[in-house]
């Protein structure tokens, strides 16, 4: 990984550990299990894709920094309850016990609900700070869409309700993960775009660019689930076979799903050719996130 990206998720985490500590918390455990949940953190694919694409549209640096933190703690809500037993009932993430482990299922409900309410507060109490209101409310409803009913919650359902199905088709897999995971980074971009209002080409390449990223990174999630051999997820492993879930490495051999990821990562990467040398950071961490497989 190189440096600027580096320095993006060390600046990331700092600004999420200043707003834990500037939030008001009257629950002790409460504040102890979100803070459990968020540190240390995984990957930060999310505020990374949300630094990267900002820097290259010229966004404020502080608006960056509060559309990242509400992304990842939207994300780490979803982790926290996707974990839990009626669910998909994981004991691990992140190399450590589950939050329902650690503490508890009530706790753990808690923090998830906590989490998403934070994010939307920290929007609408910072993002004034950068942007004009009309702005704040556009960027804030960016995440509401892909969080919520019309995305990664309704993702989340028909998860549980259509991938035991083994009748299933690749087109409706795709439509579940599309929901499920890749509305959350779409919304990495959308969020950002909504922020700065380029032009309708650049913003329709990154948003081709997202769609991309979003479906490819789940279809990476199935390939290392089901042909790593070095427990480098940090949670618990060969769930979805456990709990009988069609996935990608169910549906493709081995070789077929490599193939179908290195396609979409390089549909991703002709997306970011119309903005030339703005990309390459972008460019390097879309590389960077490819070797997953490898």
């Amino acid at each position: 990984m190189n440096k600027s990206v580096s320095d993006y998720i060390s600046h990331h985490e700092k600004v999420l550990h200043d707003l834990l500590n500037n939030t008001d918390i009257p629950a002790p455990r409460l504040r102890e299990a979100i803070a459990y949940t968020l540190f240390p953190g995984g990957k930060r694919l999310r505020p990374t894709l949300v630094y990267l694409c900002g820097n290259m549209l010229h966004v404020h640096q502080n608006t960056l920094d509060i559309i990242a933190a509400a992304i990842e703690l939207t994300h780490c809500y979803s982790l926290v309850h996707d974990d839990l037993p009626a669910m998909d009932n994981d004991d691990f993430r992140r190399g450590k016990p589950s939050c329902h482990r650690a503490f508890d299922e009530a706790t753990a409900i808690l923090v998830g609900d906590s989490m998403q309410a934070l994010a939307i507060d920290i929007l609408l109490s910072h993002l004034p700070q950068s942007l004009d209101m009309s702005k704040v409310v556009s960027v804030t409803h960016e995440l509401v869409k892909a969080s919520g009913l019309s995305g990664m919650v309704s993702g989340q359902s028909l998860d549980l309700s259509e991938l035991s199905n083994p009748a299933i088709s690749e087109a409706q897999l795709r439509n579940i993960h599309l929901l499920k995971t890749g509305k959350l980074i779409s919304a990495c971009v959308r969020m950002v775009l909504a922020a700065t209002q380029p032009t309708p080409e650049c913003s329709h390449a990154l948003e081709q660019f997202a769609q991309h990223l979003g479906l490819v990174f789940q279809m990476q999630d199935d390939y290392l689930d089901k042909y790593d051999k070095k427990e480098q997820l940090g949670k618990g492993r060969r769930s979805d076979i456990e709990n009988q879930k069609t996935t990608f490495a169910s549906l493709y051999s081995q070789d077929e799903l490599l193939t179908l990821i290195s396609q979409l990562f390089n549909h991703a990467q002709k997306e970011l050719t119309l903005f030339g040398a703005r990309a390459t950071d972008l460019q390097y961490f879309l590389q960077h996130l490819h070797q997953r497989t490898e």
